[in-house]
């Protein structure tokens, strides 16, 4: 799903690449122009082949076979990538998509996020509750909207935070909406450091979920915080709306809570044919 947003990361890495320009004051620019678009052609070159090589450990000297440039190259643009934010490097994770991408994978969904608006709020003002409207994109689910309810959740509420698969009630009724063979795929590849329940018991939860349109999380991504949420298909692209809710409030409310979800996605599919 990441590729929907290559014409975002041309227009992105044009405005980092300007940054420079700007700072020399577009000193002798047209004489340079050959030289800025070979720049910006082995930016987009190193961008593709990370999202291609996602599911394992990059490196600098990897990427730098793969695309036949000097390390010393790729080293100077992956780090200034780095500065911006379109990447994100570290020990563990190896040379990663960096968190201003997935914004602007965000950004590409705004249509559907100024259409369901009404929606979420008033689900909200009804619960008095936060909600949330993320996308499935890749290997996680993509905050794409968030409303705010009477109590503070303290936890992270970024637009564009990558939110997890099997541990949120998101990406688990999100996983509902797939074959079979897609998520046992899924979570055979998924990393398993962050998990409560084993691959049997999180089945048995997402084929619920298939079945019921309601998926949980109990205490699973964050202590504290339970969440219900429900997945629907928009464009062949998985969102979900969830509510998620302390822990001690959310065992008293938790039948409340799933019907208003509900009715609240009952009303996507006429907001968006309208």
């Amino acid at each position: 799903m990441l590729s929907k947003c290559i014409t975002f990361w041309y227009t992105c890495i044009t405005i980092w690449y300007l940054k420079f320009l700007d700072k020399n004051k577009m000193k002798a620019e047209m004489d340079r122009s050959d030289k800025n678009i070979q720049v910006l052609s082995k930016a987009f070159q190193i961008l593709k082949i990370i999202k291609k090589e996602r599911d394992v450990k990059i490196s600098l000297g990897k990427i730098a076979k793969i695309s036949n440039l000097p390390r010393s190259t790729v080293q100077r643009i992956v780090n200034s990538l780095v500065k911006e934010n379109f990447l994100s490097q570290s020990q563990e994770k190896g040379i990663i998509i960096g968190n201003e991408i997935y914004k602007l994978a965000a950004t590409n969904s705004y249509d559907v996020v100024r259409s369901l608006s009404p929606i979420i709020n008033a689900l909200s003002n009804k619960t008095r509750e936060t909600v949330d409207l993320s996308i499935l994109k890749d290997n996680h689910m993509l905050l794409l909207d968030r409303v705010l309810g009477t109590y503070r959740l303290g936890v992270n509420s970024k637009i564009g935070l990558k939110l997890p698969m099997s541990t949120t009630a998101s990406g688990k009724s999100a996983l509902s909406l797939l074959d079979v063979e897609k998520v046992k795929e899924f979570l055979e590849n998924e990393s398993q450091s962050s998990r409560r329940k084993d691959v049997n018991k999180l089945k048995d939860e997402i084929a619920k979920a298939g079945i019921n349109g309601i998926a949980y999380d109990f205490d699973e991504n964050n202590d504290g915080i339970s969440a219900v949420g429900s997945s629907f298909i928009i464009d062949n692209n998985i969102y979900s709306i969830s509510i998620p809710v302390p822990s001690h409030r959310f065992n008293t409310k938790q039948k409340e809570l799933e019907k208003n979800l509900k009715e609240a996605i009952e009303k996507v599919k006429p907001v968006l044919d309208n």
